[in-house]
């Protein structure tokens, strides 16, 4: 397993796909999430596309960070970068990867080195879209307000809620509108989802804990100072994140949103293949070659 080793003694693991010398992507997986989340490996190559993907800090491989904002993401995105000599590349958001994607996009950290933004059934801020606390529920509404007080111990309260999926990653397969839990039974995209959650949940829940405590509370940047042209989808059939999308259709700038009717919160793996392409467009309408040694 490649792994990049950070200043501050960290190990960062990412995977590589597709293309060596292709248009070079990063992508930013989901929570529960991996670097092992990958919908079609043959698609990459064909798109032409460079892909790498790497577990965030407490998920799979790399090591955890306690207390990391959205904007730390960047900081290890730029470390990944150098390591393997990409200058520039686009980026796609997936579902809580989103938060992160953009943060990436805003960050001097790699200001001028992110080459197009692809999100795909992303949350917006808590405070900002309507209705989102409200669609917590009951259980983790406490926690996502513990999170601005207290996150040591919101993240405690995640790790025992999430204690059953930790031992068995089936058991969180399951639900979701229609056109996800065909999904979930397909056994072309089953086994690599559920490799997935196994590799996300390899330290615990601690990883996932972060991650939400990161997400709920504030963002540290504003999304109208993500730079204009991110494009943005969602399933039609993940009523529970529609909010969300028309908030990031409405607050990114000049942004490029659609959504697709056959799909449900899992829309990059139902449209693997768009997703692909249009991060490959977004790279190569700046002009960028494939990889700088």
């Amino acid at each position: 397993m490649p792994a990049v080793a950070l200043d501050d003694g960290r190990t960062l693991a990412y995977d590589e796909h597709g293309d060596p010398d292709g248009l070079p992507v990063v992508l930013l997986h989901g929570a529960p999430g991996s670097r092992r989340f990958l919908p079609d490996a043959d698609a990459v190559g064909a798109a032409g596309v460079r892909l790498v993907t790497f577990d965030r800090p407490g998920f799979g491989r790399s090591t955890r960070r306690p207390g990391r904002e959205l904007l730390d993401t960047a900081t290890d995105v730029a470390a990944l970068l150098e390591r393997l000599h990409i200058e520039r590349a686009g980026l796609i958001g997936v579902s809580a990867g989103g938060p992160h994607a953009l943060a990436c996009a805003v960050s001097p950290r790699l200001r001028g080195r992110v080459a197009g933004l692809t999100i795909v059934s992303a949350p917006g801020p808590l405070d900002e879209v309507p209705g989102a606390w409200e669609s917590l529920g009951d259980h983790m509404r406490p926690t996502a307000a513990m999170a601005r007080r207290e996150p040591s111990r919101s993240i405690r309260a995640i790790e025992r809620y999430m204690a059953p999926a930790v031992a068995d990653p089936c058991a969180y397969l399951q639900g979701g509108p229609p056109a996800d839990r065909a999904l979930q039974t397909d056994p072309a995209v089953r086994p690599m989802l559920l490799a997935d959650l196994q590799e996300a949940f390899r330290q615990g829940a601690a990883g996932l804990a972060d991650d939400l405590v990161a997400f709920w509370r504030p963002w540290g940047f504003r999304v109208a100072d993500v730079p204009p042209g991110a494009r943005l989808w969602h399933g039609e059939q993940d009523t529970r994140g529609a909010a969300d999308a028309a908030y990031l259709a409405r607050a990114l700038p000049a942004c490029r949103a659609a959504t697709w009717p056959d799909a449900g919160h899992f829309a990059v793996v139902t449209h693997w293949r768009d997703v692909l392409h249009a991060a490959a467009a977004g790279v190569d309408e700046q002009g960028i070659s494939p990889t700088t040694s």
